[in-house]
């Protein structure tokens, strides 16, 4: 298991002083990185050699208020390629002491760019089957339309900028987080996620402003909980599906 010590420092600070949610998902996409690139299959390591990660799904639970300004945490991390085409891997989230707070399992293919398709990881990336790894399990939660509820249907559209664009010249996949944050017709201030599902079927192009349509599934919780789906198309004139999305909120823990 690779593990790195952290500190919540200003840029990734929320107006609640606590650790954003795009912050968050930026710390765990640099500790897979790094800990991927001491086995030769960083990013830029992959496109030397023909070939480039893509995430398929995301899922995520915050278990507990995430860490506040200047305090530290740790991320756990490990992997399973064990699994066909699909690599999967594991971030724990934890206090110093142990505690846990955030806990996310990702999808992934190796795509082989001469080919255009994917390619087993375990075959291509023998090292990642000797350090780092444990079994993981492949089953991911379903995601219910926005179709699946007769509530009022919520647009927002959100043009692509120049700055979130990654290294591939895709849409970052934590960009589409932010999208669904601001999006949620619900108040920001008093609610935060607990627990999140994307399935990424298609990238966001430069130039094209897409759509996040969310609804609220069912009625709220006893614990005043309170689930949304979304999906996310590309440009209007195209409806290209782009993700799918889940989030359930609760009341915001102080």
């Amino acid at each position: 298991m690779y593990v790195r010590k952290l500190t919540v420092l200003p840029a990734v600070a929320s107006c609640n002083n606590e650790l954003k949610l795009r912050g968050l998902l930026d710390h765990l996409q640099d500790t897979a990185s790094l800990a991927v690139a001491e086995l030769e299959g960083s990013p830029m390591q992959m496109l030397e050699r023909g070939y480039s990660w893509v995430l398929l799904r995301y899922e995520m639970e915050l278990l507990r208020r995430l860490p506040a300004l200047d305090e530290p945490f740790v991320v756990r991390t490990y992997h399973d390629v064990n699994h066909g085409y699909r690599t999967l891997r594991v971030f724990q989230v934890e206090t110093p002491a142990g505690d846990p707070l955030v806990w996310a399992k990702t999808s992934w293919l190796l795509i082989d760019l001469a080919a255009g398709r994917p390619v087993r990881p375990s075959a291509h990336l023998p090292e990642f089957l000797l350090r780092d790894s444990e079994p993981i399990d492949p089953d991911f939660r379903d995601i219910p339309s926005p179709d699946a509820s007769g509530g009022e249907v919520h647009e927002a559209v959100y043009p692509v900028r120049f700055h979130d664009l990654d290294g591939n010249g895709h849409v970052n996949h934590a960009v589409y987080f932010e999208w669904v944050f601001e999006a949620t017709p619900i108040d920001l201030m008093a609610y935060s996620p607990r627990a999140l599902s994307a399935s990424f079927r298609a990238s966001a192009r430069w130039g094209e402003s897409p759509t996040v349509r969310s609804r609220e599934i069912g009625a709220p919780g006893p614990d005043g909980t309170r689930t949304f789906a979304y999906e996310i198309v590309g440009d209007r004139e195209s409806d290209r599906p782009l993700t799918a999305f889940s989030c359930t909120w609760e009341p915001y823990r102080s």
